[in-house]
């Protein structure tokens, strides 16, 4: 489709190239070669008459200025094309196949979306998932068309989208079944030197837990590994007295695949709550608003 001499589909390349600042890495992120996506740049600056992205000195590019006032009027003039594309008609799981691309980390996979793949097999099996590793960058993610559904903790979400509550978890220690120094309820002064197994998404900033901690007791815990998600701290902790600090629904789920048991804290931590987020261009796809409420009643049903 052409408006003004400019092939539409152009949009979508200038989107990626915005956001990556990479040709390589944008043409990855749309599953398009590198030789197309460079094709499409040299269009793209021959349309607006500017370089777009220069490369400077080691390897580094950057966004021209006229680049970079593109960016939220690109973005926006492709949620407009979303939201009239997925129309108001009612959903049906015998609908033909539509694939949906979900941000989660593993916790939720294991604790909700492993569920959900086996119940969609058989209610709804034109739907097809797409589930994308949680990383930092997901408050940016969820802006961007071809993330469909963001599923994080309250801090990874995003004020100015909607979302609802999926699910609440309390929070426990787990220990390895042989580790004789703790015992079924962890005092505070072991707490403070055991060693523990931490999940950091960025390998920097520390997790809710002991952000929670530190700044309500003013006092650091012990870390002595860092494991980018939450699955990984099962692994770590077994043949080891050392400890981790998760979601309960997740230890139990630790309990039963490692020789690991349940402990309690020593304190009771906030609740560990769980979000689902969409754009506001979503609010009339029908299919994402079934999926919504599919997952809700599949969370309804978590023990």
């Amino acid at each position: 489709m052409q408006f003004r001499q400019l092939n539409l589909n152009l949009l979508i390349y200038l989107d990626a190239l915005l956001a990556e600042k990479n040709v390589t890495r944008a043409a990855s992120k749309i599953f398009l070669s590198q030789s197309a996506m460079s094709e499409a740049l040299s269009q793209l600056r021959e349309y607006f008459g500017d370089q777009l992205l220069i490369s400077m000195a080691g390897k580094r590019t950057v966004l021209t200025p006229l680049a970079e006032s593109l960016i939220i009027p690109v973005r926006d003039i492709l949620l407009q094309i979303e939201s009239l594309a997925m129309g108001t008609g009612n959903f049906q799981p015998s609908s033909p196949t539509r694939r949906l691309t979900i941000m989660a980390s593993e916790y939720t996979t294991d604790v909700l979306l492993k569920k959900a793949v086996a119940r969609l097999y058989k209610e709804a099996p034109g739907i097809q998932l797409e589930i994308r590793r949680l990383v930092p960058s997901c408050t940016e993610e969820i802006g961007r068309p071809e993330l469909d559904l963001l599923i994080a903790s309250g801090v990874s979400i995003r004020p100015d989208l909607p979302n609802e509550q999926l699910w609440e978890d309390t929070v426990v220690c787990v220990a390895w079944s042989k580790n004789h120094e703790v015992r079924d309820r962890i005092p505070m002064d072991k707490y403070l030197t055991t060693g523990h197994v931490s999940v950091r998404l960025d390998g920097n900033m520390a997790s809710e837990y002991e952000r929670w901690f530190e700044n309500r007791f003013g006092k650091t815990l012990p870390v002595e590994v860092v494991v980018p998600e939450f699955s990984n701290v099962g692994q770590l902790i077994e043949g080891t007295n050392r400890i981790g600090t998760v979601p309960r629904r997740l230890a139990k789920v630790y309990a039963a695949n490692y020789s690991l048991r349940l402990v309690e804290p020593p304190v009771e931590f906030p609740p560990f709550k769980e979000f689902i987020q969409w754009r506001k261009s979503q609010e009339k796809d029908s299919t994402l608003l079934w999926f919504r409420n599919f997952l809700k009643s599949l969370a309804a049903e978590l023990k």
